[in-house]
């Protein structure tokens, strides 16, 4: 009797986990395919210019792969395509589903000042806590921060226009949709709230395919998580990783004292405090 306990419990438990890669899977090999439809775009243009040329033309396609603009305009490209499967795929299968209980609870629970005063506080106390990891990496392993931070400068360097509206618009929607949306909701139906929260994190970590990312975005991921279940709703979510991301463009419009380590600290313990007391009443979040 235990023994079947305890393969029952194996199998729900990868069941939860393995649906969840998989879409997550299926995301990320819908950005890296426009990413290769890109490439061979470029390749093809350049084989008409140069009269079949083939060396010149894959020359000509590794050139744009070190050109900003370019990697840019495909990040941007990479991340919509996603934004336009993501979103009616939530809808779908979970969005239309809302109960009246629900809609009834975000009206009169969520749509308020507080909730989203608090997001707005934690946000910017998330991002500090991000800036404080990426300086521990930097820190033990400064190669691996720099190689990064050229990674970065590459998919997001071109047009400022772009690379905002990818990072401030596309990217909140899409991974919410996938993350707190898709996966969450599927986790919801396996695992207790602490360890939704968990697993979602740490896959929204991998989502983002290298470790120095995928080590800062716990925290958020985290929180994420918590919001969308306590919300119901993924909206609020993707308000909060809208703001986080704007903070990103905002910080270097502050001053130079905003950007030590001092100041980093300080916001982080000064966000945690006014989080808890804010919400120190609030009722443990209900699960749909």
């Amino acid at each position: 009797m235990e023994n079947n306990r305890n393969a029952k419990a194996g199998k729900k438990f990868l069941e939860g986990i393995l649906v969840s890669i998989e879409i997550m899977v299926l995301f990320i090999l819908l950005q890296i395919l426009v990413s290769f439809v890109g490439a061979e775009a470029v390749l093809v243009s350049n084989l008409i210019r140069t009269g079949n040329d083939i060396q010149h033309a894959q020359s000509a396609v590794m050139d744009m792969m070190y050109d900003a603009s370019y990697m840019t305009t495909l990040t941007v490209l990479g991340t919509l395509v996603s934004t336009l499967f993501s979103v009616p795929a939530y809808w779908i299968i979970w969005g239309r589903k809302k109960s009246e209980q629900d809609k009834r609870y975000f009206r009169e629970k969520v749509l308020k000042i507080k909730p989203f005063a608090m997001i707005i506080i934690a946000s910017c106390g998330l991002y500090y806590l991000a800036i404080l990891i990426s300086a521990g990496i930097a820190f033990v392993s400064p190669g691996v921060m720099e190689e990064y931070n050229e990674m970065m400068d590459m998919a997001l360097g071109g047009s400022q226009m772009f690379a905002m509206f990818a990072a401030v618009i596309l990217a909140p929607v899409n991974e919410e949709c996938i993350m707190r949306g898709l996966i969450l909701k599927n986790l919801q139906r396996f695992f207790s709230t602490p360890v939704v929260v968990l697993i979602q994190a740490v896959l929204f970590g991998v989502f983002h395919l290298n470790w120095v990312q995928g080590l800062y975005v716990l925290p958020v991921g985290a929180s994420l998580g918590y919001v969308a279940i306590k919300s119901r709703s993924i909206l609020p979510s993707i308000f909060m990783h809208l703001f986080y991301n704007t903070l990103s463009f905002a910080l270097v419009l502050l001053p130079a004292f905003c950007q030590t380590g001092i100041f980093a600290v300080s916001a982080v313990l000064v966000s945690a405090v006014a989080v808890w007391y804010m919400g120190r009443t609030e009722a443990t979040p209900q699960i749909s």
